[in-house]
């Protein structure tokens, strides 16, 4: 593990308990602030029933943004229609209190705010302000109804500064958490991405260095035996051989190419040397081709290896895509005296000659 990583671990820990202490301040402020609040002036209201069935319908909110909120699912659409929806049903509890005594007995603004804090709580600030204005700006029209005095203008604004501070302290502290939590995870996921891929480079770099090894093994004894006289270049299967170790060489080098499609890519590198010799070899694609595993592809290249070079004149290679697979026709003048392929793992060859043309058919099917 990464020295970044407990760092995001322990500041997602702490954005994890700043949300479940929001949850628990909103829960107890509703049920023993707004709640305490409803009993002591119950007989008061012009409507007990409305009253009570707005705190029950405000409980309701209250229990649904704390799951959104513990379960990361709240989006701007749900939490907006909840915040309105508690916006709405503060300015109607406002409006059903005693003329006169509405800031003391309207419990549904202080719930209603923190209510904000908690589905508001992973939107940008801004909104969080919206919402506190619009729902001061409802209750101070209730006010105004009511009849607005020096004495309840004073009063609405010390509850006013009284809740707002302490709800925007809120909703500060959670965005104060969740920057660096953010950041930390930011860094945490760039730092395994960067290990990942030194991980990766490391493998294809020991494949590649199997494979070189793996074609040194034919192309070093043979250079070993034109460089001492041992073979003679005019010797046909000695040429042969240049050929077939030329296409390796240049199938090596083309596997290492970020290509669209890498088996036309190599099969076009095995191609272009048996045209360096003089023979015509074209190759041709019909349909999607899909993507081929690194062995199979290995295969079917050594396959046109071995034909291309024994080739004489000329070769056709063709690649189709057939059902959950492809095929691979090869069509080249080789003598008699060829080496002729045979199945290899998961791809199924097929042959057949008439007089110097070969035709060879390799299926490979995805699994």
């Amino acid at each position: 593990m990464s020295s970044v990583q407990p760092s995001a671990i322990l500041a997602t820990r702490y954005s994890r308990a700043l949300d479940i202490a929001v949850v628990v301040v909103v829960a107890g402020w509703d049920l023993a602030g707004a709640g305490g609040e409803l009993l002591a002036n119950l007989a008061g209201y012009r409507s007990a029933a409305v009253q009570v069935a707005a705190w029950l319908v405000l409980a309701a909110v209250v229990t649904a943004g704390s799951v959104l909120l513990l379960r990361g699912r709240g989006g701007r659409r749900s939490s907006w229609t909840m915040a309105a929806l508690a916006a709405a049903i503060s300015t109607v509890v406002a409006a059903g209190c005693p003329r006169g005594h509405m800031l003391a007995a309207d419990w549904g603004w202080g719930i209603a705010g923190w209510i904000g804090v908690l589905v508001l709580l992973r939107r940008p600030l801004t909104e969080f302000v919206v919402f506190l204005g619009l729902e001061a700006l409802a209750t101070f029209a209730v006010l105004v109804r009511d009849g607005l005095t020096r004495e309840s203008l004073a009063a609405f604004v010390t509850v006013l500064s009284a809740s707002v501070v302490i709800q925007l302290a809120a909703a500060l502290a959670a965005r104060a958490v969740a920057i660096p939590a953010r950041q930390a995870a930011d860094l945490a996921a760039s730092d395994a991405a960067a290990r990942e891929q030194r991980v990766i480079s490391a493998r294809v770099h020991a494949a590649r260095q199997v494979r070189w090894m793996a074609v040194r093994e034919t192309v070093e004894p043979l250079l070993q035996d034109l460089a001492a006289g041992r073979a003679n270049p005019a010797d046909q299967a000695v040429r042969r051989d240049c050929a077939i170790a030329a296409a390796r060489l240049r199938r090596l080098f083309a596997e290492s190419d970020d290509a669209a499609d890498p088996l036309i890519h190599e099969l076009l590198a095995c191609a272009d040397v048996a045209e360096r010799r003089g023979v015509a070899a074209d190759l041709e694609a019909v349909g999607a081709i899909p993507a081929v595993p690194a062995g199979a592809r290995r295969v079917l290249t050594d396959l046109a290896i071995t034909i291309l070079s024994a080739a004489a004149t000329r070769a056709r290679i063709t690649v189709a895509a057939a059902g959950d697979g492809l095929i691979v026709s090869f069509v080249a003048d080789c003598p008699a005296g060829a080496p002729l392929p045979s199945a290899d793992g998961d791809i199924a060859i097929s042959h057949q000659r008439d007089d110097d043309v070969l035709w060879v058919e390799a299926r490979w099917n995805v699994r």
